[in-house]
């Protein structure tokens, strides 16, 4: 039951999250920097997504031992974003 209070909250962010994204896009002038804008973001809420369904899955899945791979998604999500961001910062 804890695992779901947990994971509530971090899904609803990741629909702030993506919904800010896609509210106030940012412009870019070249097609390089669009597509990693877009992959900074979505990374961003792909993240929280990612976290808050580990934690869903934990509460609601009878042998969740099988699914401890899945806490590696919100790491490449966050390796996805902190890379697009350095890339982002060369240009």
């Amino acid at each position: 039951m804890l695992e779901i209070l947990v994971a509530i909250p971090l899904v609803l962010i990741g629909l702030g999250s993506a919904w800010r994204s896609l509210a106030d896009p940012v412009p870019a002038e070249d097609t390089g920097s669009r597509f990693l804008i877009a992959v900074h973001q979505a990374s961003k809420a792909g993240f929280w997504f990612a976290f808050g369904g580990f934690f869903l899955a934990y509460g609601l899945l009878e042998h969740p031992e099988g699914f401890r791979w899945f806490a590696l998604v919100p790491v490449g999500m966050a390796v996805l974003r902190l890379a697009s961001a350095l890339l982002l910062a060369r240009r």
